[in-house]
């Protein structure tokens, strides 16, 4: 059903640009049932099958949706996978992390300091990074089959609907990849948050990294279909194992449980969007002055 809404709304994009928010949010929906593929989840596997590396339909629907998702399913799972291992643990490189510490900012040279600044702001940083995640950085790293299949999927798009569909094609993707962004930032780096030094085989910390060191945001009722359940992320990262669609149900069964997570409204979700660096001394991520100075801070 959501790949027939997804070539519903391609066929309406050749008709108004006022289908490009429907293509967006669809494009949205699509992605997060990607992601539970590369987690191996959204299709029902046993455990007993899972632990020998044996994820059913799951990977082949990941690479048949890949470019539907402007993302290469091996790369996703590679580097999602590792986000997953390390998160919460300041000890471990997280790549996917989209703030550094106060005090790796204030080792950095004066000249890196003024283009973290510039680039970190966040009209600039929401808008360009999705630019590399999802385009140039597929080129750079190597994933060559990955990028000859969007080739031949947007020399398809312009065969069907010409510059005009191609156009408003790569402006959805570029508008669903910039939401996305915005969106697992604040799935992570929102206040009150938990970054901690520990052992990785401390399991104890590791799961209070989990549980903590992610949100559950606020997500209007018509909004649902596309976001897909994946608001609820504290639950996600305790156990990818769960998909998307059962994470509201998992919170509501155990909502006694997670009476201390983090909850966010959308006035902290707007100002969490201008968290730049994390400030390991009092455990809390904080905006550059001139944020601060507009009230941009919570």
């Amino acid at each position: 059903l959501t790949v027939v809404v997804y070539l519903i709304s391609m066929y309406l994009l050749t008709k108004t640009v006022y289908a490009i928010p429907l293509m967006v949010l669809i494009m949205y929906r699509t992605f997060m049932i990607f992601h539970d593929c590369c987690h191996g989840s959204f299709f029902k596997v046993t455990e007993k099958e899972f632990e020998k590396g044996n994820k059913g339909l799951n990977p082949y629907i990941a690479e048949a949706i890949e470019t539907m998702c402007i993302y290469p399913a091996a790369k996703w799972t590679k580097i999602h996978s590792h986000h997953h291992e390390v998160h919460g643990n300041l000890n471990k490189k997280d790549g996917t992390r989209t703030v550094i510490t106060k005090e790796e900012y204030e080792n950095l040279p004066q000249y890196k300091k003024i283009l973290y600044r510039i680039l970190r702001s966040p009209p600039i940083f929401f808008l360009l990074l999705p630019l590399d995640v999802f385009w140039i950085g597929h080129v750079t790293s190597f994933y060559w089959k990955y990028v000859i299949k969007y080739i031949i999927m947007m020399s398809c798009i312009y065969y069907y609907g010409g510059k005009k569909l191609a156009t408003r094609f790569f402006i959805s993707s570029w508008i669903a990849a910039s939401f996305g962004t915005m969106a697992f930032h604040l799935q992570h780096q929102v206040n009150i948050g938990y970054w901690k030094r520990f052992d990785q085989k401390d399991k104890k910390t590791w799961e209070r990294a989990q549980l903590h060191g992610a949100s559950m945001q606020t997500v209007p009722w018509f909004l649902k279909w596309a976001t897909f359940g994946i608001e609820y992320h504290h639950i996600h990262h305790i156990t990818p194992r769960i998909p998307s669609y059962n994470l509201q149900k998992c919170h509501e069964d155990n909502e006694k449980l997670f009476n201390k997570i983090t909850k966010i409204g959308y006035k902290q979700m707007f100002l969490s969007l201008f968290h730049t660096l994390y400030d390991e001394k009092n455990q809390r991520y904080i905006s550059f002055p001139l944020a601060k100075k507009f009230g941009l801070e919570y």
